[in-house]
Parts: structure tokens; sequence; C-alpha cells
């Protein structure tokens, strides 16, 4: 079996297992990890989607293009309800509302729906590693630590999974329509990392939500 194949058969066990907490769990989340259920259920959707399509040999890079700004909005209600004690929760509506409209007309004005949508997804990355940096850093307050007391575990599971990801694949977001175009050996290895860091992100989301299940 072709190694790719199997890769893609490997990162999705991560996905799946964040899915079956979910679904055994979800009435008894906290809001905070509600929201994340809702980007757990959203990847599995385009993942599967993506690999259909793909396996019928049909273009799956306009799912990419709706991902990408479907995914920031559940994120960004992740962190806007984690914050919500210690931020004006219109600071995020505000940066979502101008991602969703930077990412539509990047869609359709910049990179073609049947492209790698590479410059919607390097500014969500470079937002969510700034989203997932002032958690950390808003985590270091005691007072804080004392709200967020039955959630700290998951919190940190969570967010470094999302920090690891999108922190790590910037470049690959940043340069993937040319790798795509430049060389197909070097987009395979650029892919083979994006699974690894996809299997960490989904591992980490997964353990924080198992974290949770076991108060």
């Amino acid at each position: 079996m072709d190694h790719q194949i199997v890769i893609s058969y490997i990162n999705k066990i991560p996905l799946l297992i964040a899915l079956l907490l979910v679904a055994r769990n979800y009435l008894r989340f906290s809001v905070e990890l509600k929201v994340i259920s809702w980007y757990v259920f959203l990847s599995v959707i385009v993942q599967f989607s993506s690999q259909y399509l793909a396996s019928q040999k049909i273009n799956n890079m306009y799912l990419l293009h709706i991902f990408v700004p479907t995914s920031f909005v559940c994120l960004s209600m992740f962190y806007q309800k984690t914050y919500a004690s210690f931020l004006n929760r219109k600071i995020i509506w505000w940066i979502v509302s101008l991602f969703v409209v930077y990412s539509v007309f990047n869609s359709m004005y910049w990179e073609d729906i049947k492209t790698f949508n590479s410059y919607a997804l390097s500014v969500e990355s470079v937002l969510l590693i700034i989203y997932s940096l002032s958690l950390f850093a808003l985590l270091l307050n005691e007072e804080v630590r004392n709200e967020k007391r039955e959630l700290l575990s998951s919190l940190r599971w969570i967010n470094s999974g999302i920090l690891i990801y999108y922190a790590s694949g910037l470049l690959i977001f940043y340069f993937g329509d040319f790798l795509t175009r430049f060389s197909f050996e070097k987009f395979q290895i650029s892919w083979l990392f994006h699974s690894f860091i996809y299997i960490v992100q989904f591992t980490c989301i997964s353990i924080g939500l198992w974290k949770y299940q076991k108060k």
C-alpha cells in the first residue's frame, strides 16, 4: 500500500478518537469544550470529504477555502468563551468579521478555489498563534487559574495542540501553492510533515477532552 494512503489513514486516528470523546461527553462539556467539539466535527467532515474527492480524482481544494474561515470562527469562539471574563468579546468578533471578509475576497479575487489558499491560511495561522500565546500568558495569572480550575488541564492541552499545529505549519501554509507547482517531491515532504503536526494537534485535543471527562 502506498505510504501516502497509510499516513492518510493514520492521521485520522486521533481525529476519530476526539470525535468519540465528543459523542460520549458533549452534554457534559463546558461551553469552551462544546465549541472545540464543533471544530472536531467540522474537521471530520472536511477530512473525509476531501479524501473521498481525492479518491475520485476530483479537485478538493475548494473544501480548504470553506474550512479556513469556518474553522477560524470555531476556534475564535473557543478563545472568546475562554477569555470571556477578561476581554471584551467585541474585539474577537471584529477580528472574526474582518478575517471572514478577507477570506471570501481572497477566494473570489486572489486565489482561485481550485488552488491552495495559502494567503488566508497564513493569516489564520498568525491570528491563532496570537490567540494561543495570549491564553498561555493569561493562564500564568493566579486569579485566572482559580477561575478556570476545572478546565485548566484541558485548556493547556487543547491550546498546545492548536499552537503546535498552526505555528509549525505556518511556512507550509504560506508556501503551499508554490510547493505544489515547484516540486512534487518537496510537496510530498511538506505533506508528510503536515500529517505529523495534524496528528499532534488532535492528539492534544483528544487528551484535553479526556482530561475533562475524568472529572
